[in-house]
């Protein structure tokens, strides 16, 4: 994105200025958020754990115990994660695969009847009316002045628009990159080198360590654990990166305790060179110090 900045009567571009953003960086370079949105941004759980239990509701009155199906339907979806995919129908197939299986287990006749209602609560948790979590909205809305927003996301392409577009966050991201298979660090490496971001002042924002916190191997990680779907015992980030892991506990604490000290960063690094830093700081933009220099 190229800003068109005007100044008596005249424009001038520049990559990371507008009237009403600055996302300028040392060296040219511009900062940027990535953010994970299911789990993160917006509800994601709770919408699975509904279907668990409508689920386990129809095995129940089949003679199957509760507890007996959600724990044959976690081993079998999300033991089989990620390999199974993340496209719509994997959730209702991993259903009707776990109802076949406590039917031999549990001695009992499969019924052709059962099958369309298995197939209705699979589908159920994908079109929910989306819930953002307290404040997401409001801290990106203020991010966006600073940063550029794009969000990186896995799942069912359909789905995930539709989700970001009735969570009312379409309107603040700059990109949407949507994938069907894990490996966010490599999306995130090509954008940054794409749109000449400067990993060290941006980060990713993620509830994830497994397929979030892969990033903290391209930039900065906010791990923002608000759920805690498909994580595994064993999970660790990667180690010696060169950047930083802001741990938080909600939204607003990612604001106060990440995203305002990234921009403190950038504020500082203009400041002159510290050996002692492992990211020599480098000079300001050179079209915004122009911009400076006409202004004063």
């Amino acid at each position: 994105m190229t800003f068109r900045v005007q100044k008596k009567g005249l424009f001038m571009t520049t990559p990371c200025h507008s009237a009403d953003r600055n996302m300028c960086c040392p060296g040219g370079k511009i900062a940027a958020l990535f953010v994970d949105i299911d789990g993160t941004a917006m509800l994601c759980q709770p919408y699975f754990d509904g279907a668990f239990e409508e689920f386990a509701t129809v095995m129940e009155l089949l003679g199957v115990p509760k507890e007996t199906s959600k724990k044959a339907l976690g081993d079998i979806y999300y033991g089989s994660m990620p390999h199974r995919g993340f496209e719509r129908e994997r959730f209702p197939e991993g259903i009707i695969e776990t109802y076949h299986h406590l039917c031999n287990e549990h001695k009992l006749e499969p019924r052709a009847d059962i099958l369309p209602v298995l197939e209705r609560i699979g589908n159920a948790p994908f079109f929910r009316k989306p819930e953002l979590f307290p404040h997401a909205l409001q801290v990106l809305t203020r991010a966006q002045h600073n940063f550029k927003l794009i969000a990186v996301t896995v799942g069912d392409r359909e789905v995930q628009k539709y989700k970001i577009r009735q969570g009312g966050l379409d309107a603040i991201f700059d990109e949407t990159i949507i994938t069907l298979r894990e490996g966010k660090a490599e999306l995130v490496a090509e954008a940054i080198e794409d749109y000449n971001i400067d990993p060290h002042y941006s980060a990713f924002i993620g509830n994830s360590i497994r397929s979030d916190g892969v990033c903290l191997s391209q930039t900065n990680f906010i791990y923002l654990p608000l759920e805690s779907s498909l994580s595994k015992n064993g999970d660790k980030l990667p180690t010696d990166t060169g950047f930083t892991t802001f741990e938080v506990t909600d939204w607003r604490d990612a604001e106060e305790r990440a995203i305002k000290r990234l921009l403190r960063r950038r504020k500082m690094a203009g400041g002159g060179e510290d050996e002692s830093k492992s990211v020599q700081p480098a000079a300001p933009c050179e079209l915004c110090s122009k911009k400076r220099r006409k202004r004063s």
